[in-house]
């Protein structure tokens, strides 16, 4: 298991296609999570008065 995390690693930080490809598909991961964040999650809504569900 060791020497996978090595070489994914060394893809990460190599200068290849390869590794823009890793970072471009981190970088896209991060960004969707944070637009579901920020705006199909219910963070952030006022929340309902207590009363408004009797």
């Amino acid at each position: 298991m060791r020497r996978f995390w090595d070489r994914l690693v060394e893809w990460f930080f190599s200068d290849t296609w390869l590794g823009a490809l890793l970072w471009f598909v981190v970088v896209l991961g991060l960004l969707a999570l944070l637009v579901w964040f920020t705006v199909f999650s219910g963070f952030g809504a006022p929340a309902a008065p207590v009363y408004e569900n009797f």
